[in-house]
């Protein structure tokens, strides 16, 4: 699963337009202006660039679909492929690289996303207890490579335990094996209770997104997509997932440390 359309609060129909591509592209990535790439295609994959009309560019959609002759299917993406072409027997064979992009409304468009650590595919870590907190206000566990997540916004869900299926906002990060909360879990924290934290939280939030702008990336607590998030789920293991909306387009609005 990569990025998917999940609806719109407005209850509007779905926007969708044929662009062409400037770079390969896979369904299930984000993709912005191809203009910054200057290879004659409408989109290319969303990042964060060097150029300065690409810094500021904001994200136009979701590739929902090939349209070109090239269509391939990509186990490492778990998707459908088109191949960026200029060759002009390949063009009149199977037409330029195209793909179907449901345009993304900022506020109304909602998107589910898999949440994934660094990389694509990989699942957030599973943190294991290694010291009991009668108080429920301190995780201590064997370590998370989220950095200290500033301004609260970060997540920590219990798997197993008396707190099976409770979520906290992490206010605390004293190191990557200490996480504290404000807000208490309902029951004490044992010893072997399993917890999953991830670098975003319900609400008026923000997202990072991979450069292969196919997942959320869970582990980075930085330049952030202003976003809001209307679900999060850590429930299963390699599963994890996020449904929100961007909020506006434009990178590095907030910056943690």
């Amino acid at each position: 699963m990569a990025f998917e359309y999940a609806g719109s609060l407005d209850q509007s129909l779905p926007v969708v337009r044929n662009l062409l591509i400037s770079e390969t592209c896979y369904v299930g990535q984000m993709v912005i202006s191809g203009h910054t790439a200057g290879v004659g295609g409408h989109v290319q994959i969303m990042d964060v660039g060097t150029e300065t009309y690409e810094n500021d560019v904001g994200i136009t959609g979701i590739v929902t679909g090939v349209v070109d002759g090239s269509r391939t299917y990509n186990s490492t993406y778990n998707g459908d492929r088109s191949t960026y072409t200029t060759t002009q027997a390949t063009i009149a064979s199977d037409g330029p690289g195209e793909v179907q992009v449901t345009i993304i409304r900022p506020w109304a468009t909602m998107i589910k996303g898999p949440i994934c650590y660094s990389a694509y595919k990989t699942a957030p870590t599973l943190l294991t207890a290694t010291s009991a907190d009668s108080t429920g206000l301190a995780v201590t566990d064997t370590g998370n490579a989220i950095t200290d997540t500033a301004d609260d916004f970060s997540t920590i869900y219990c798997r197993t335990g008396a707190n099976r299926g409770v979520s906290r906002v992490v206010t605390t990060t004293t190191s990557t094996t200490v996480h504290t909360v404000t807000i208490p879990f309902p029951y004490g924290i044992a010893i072997g209770d399993t917890f999953v934290k991830v670098a975003l939280t319900l609400g008026l939030s923000g997202i990072d997104i991979l450069s292969t702008a196919d997942c959320i990336n869970g582990d980075v607590a930085a330049n952030f997509f202003p976003a809001y998030i209307h679900e999060i789920n850590l429930e299963e293991a390699g599963k994890e997932y996020a449904v929100f909306s961007l909020i506006s387009g434009n990178y590095v609005v907030y910056t943690t440390t």
